[in-house]
């Protein structure tokens, strides 16, 4: 981890002189299909939850400059507000509460991420592009159980650095892109991440302004030892559509 923070930092030092020719943003909207997978409990004492699938939207936006140094910015917010009524999977503590697997509860978590980043532009060209940066993420999730007998519930809120990478690869002459973006952390046995992928078609294009349809992938995996009082793992992955427009 060490080795790929420092090659991306020297990459961050030397890329100061790619920067955009005049002033520009993107702000862009995804919906996407949440298949989620939760283990939460008492440090130590976790267990896997059953949760039904979810739709949810995402909203991300960049703002970009010619200014040498300094770098641009990117900001995200993504949630999901996942739950069942169901059978219990795994035994867990939840708040000094004991739930036995196979309890009949209403499990419910509500996720939301807001990330600030700083990046730079490494490549930038009609066939390739490349940012690489740095990401603080505020992570916040609410975990609850109702039983018919006991209800629990914890809080987790914890701020993230990350590294972050964006490429876009142009298909010449059809107003198609690949993209791949996605951010990077690992502390210890923490490790955190999310990626996006698929493919974007320029549908308007016009003096200063462009807009996007895309289709994909993401996946986002959080793994939270000890924080908060609480063991949390969760994986949501899942399809996407969206829309993004630049001016």
């Amino acid at each position: 981890m060490r080795v790929v923070t420092g090659m991306i930092l020297g990459f961050l030092v030397t890329a100061g002189s790619v920067q955009a020719d005049m002033l520009g943003a993107r702000v862009g909207v995804d919906y996407w299909q949440v298949q989620p997978k939760l283990s939460a409990g008492d440090p130590g004492k976790a267990g896997q939850f059953v949760l039904d699938d979810a739709n949810e939207l995402a909203w991300y936006g960049r703002f970009e400059h010619p200014l040498p140094l300094l770098p641009n910015i990117a900001v995200r917010y993504q949630h999901s507000d996942v739950s069942a009524n169901a059978a219990l999977a795994e035994t867990l503590v939840l708040a000094q509460k004991p739930f036995a697997a196979g309890t009949i509860a209403s499990q419910h978590n509500s996720m939301k991420h807001i990330d600030l980043t700083g990046y730079y532009e490494v490549l930038d060209n009609p066939v390739l592009s490349l940012d690489l940066g740095l990401t603080a993420r505020l992570l916040q999730s609410d975990v609850r159980l109702t039983a018919p007998s006991t209800a629990a519930a914890r809080d987790l809120s914890v701020v993230l650095p990350m590294l972050f990478v964006d490429a876009e690869i142009g298909l010449w002459g059809t107003g198609t892109q690949w993209f791949f973006n996605g951010n990077y952390s690992q502390y210890q046995s923490d490790r955190n991440y999310d990626w996006r992928s698929g493919i974007a078609w320029r549908f308007i294009d016009i003096a200063m302004f462009q807009a996007h349809l895309r289709a994909g992938w993401q996946r986002a995996q959080t793994n939270i030892s000890n924080r908060d009082q609480l063991d949390f793992a969760s994986t949501n992955d899942g399809g996407f559509i969206g829309i993004d427009v630049d001016f």
